[in-house]
């Protein structure tokens, strides 16, 4: 990512610069040949002479300024990107030393207090949220890894994060995928179906044919009563309980990167909500 931001910070700075020359050649051979077609005393030489100094001038001046103005953003942007990189990964490692902090004085509780699991909930909802606003500004510049996984390796991890949460798993396959983005890209379905569908439990179920893996989830949540084609097609503004539509957007674009598609649709049990996923199968199938 880093290399391809800088490549094109730097190919500014080279067409800005070819520009500049360019320029500065056209109108200097117009000058010149102008000069020459006029007498030396004509009116109209110097005319052609005071016009196309002054035109030299601005283009010399302008294209300086051009040049100069590209390389300082050149500059300031690997300043920026400098600063970003280091911030978060201080506010990434504070968040897991506090999710940490809270998981153990949840263990530690004999009551079972539930704020600590508010608070472990809401460390997990600010983590997301963090890895979802990276993922959202660099996606166009980022390059996935795509490697042979296990699905149901990936499932399985996410229990971790969702301690109050049943996940469900039928099946298995081999995937071809990015590890991180698809850890992404299923936390956030799962987070959207527990804030905002208020389910208890998701079903998922795996089932590989030659080319593609399909992963339908099923939670027991309230559904969604608006159209579904609208889901994950823009960054809405938020209003209350309602988010932003920042995660599903993310996940759709996270997985057309990665040759898959993700498809939103009403529970056929007319209660709780269905994500369609479709990954490509590994190279080694199932």
């Amino acid at each position: 990512m880093n290399k391809r931001w800088s490549l094109s910070l730097f190919s500014k700075t080279v067409l800005a610069l070819l520009w500049f020359a360019f320029t500065l050649a056209m109108v200097g051979w117009w000058w010149v040949y102008s000069l020459r077609q006029t007498e030396f005393k004509d009116s109209a030489h110097r005319m052609f002479f005071w016009e196309g100094s002054s035109l030299i001038a601005f283009v010399i001046v302008g294209g300086g300024m051009l040049v100069f103005l590209t390389h300082r953003d050149e500059r300031r942007h690997e300043r920026l990107k400098f600063f970003f990189s280091n911030f978060t990964h201080d506010i990434k490692t504070s968040i897991a030393r506090l999710q940490l902090q809270a998981e153990v004085l949840k263990e530690q509780t004999k009551d079972q207090d539930p704020v600590f699991q508010r608070l472990v909930n809401d460390v997990q909802r600010l983590d997301l949220q963090l890895e979802n606003s990276l993922w959202f500004a660099n996606l166009e510049e980022s390059s996935l890894f795509l490697e042979d996984i296990s699905l149901v390796q990936v499932l399985d991890a996410l229990k971790h994060d969702f301690t109050d949460y049943g996940i469900h798993i039928e099946g298995d396959a081999q995937i071809l995928a990015d590890r991180r983005a698809l850890n992404s890209v299923l936390r956030n379905l799962l987070q959207n179906s527990v804030a905002h569908g208020k389910a208890k439990n998701s079903r998922m179920k795996i089932t590989a044919a030659d080319s593609a893996v399909k992963v339908l989830i099923t939670d027991d949540g309230i559904g969604f009563s608006g159209a579904m084609d609208q889901l994950g097609g823009e960054v809405l503004q938020q209003q209350g309980s309602r988010g932003n539509g920042l995660g599903l957007l993310l996940s759709k674009k996270l997985l057309r990167k990665m040759k898959g598609n993700l498809t939103f649709m009403a529970s056929t049990a007319g209660r709780g909500f269905q994500v369609e996923i479709l990954l490509p199968r590994s190279r080694r199938g199932a």
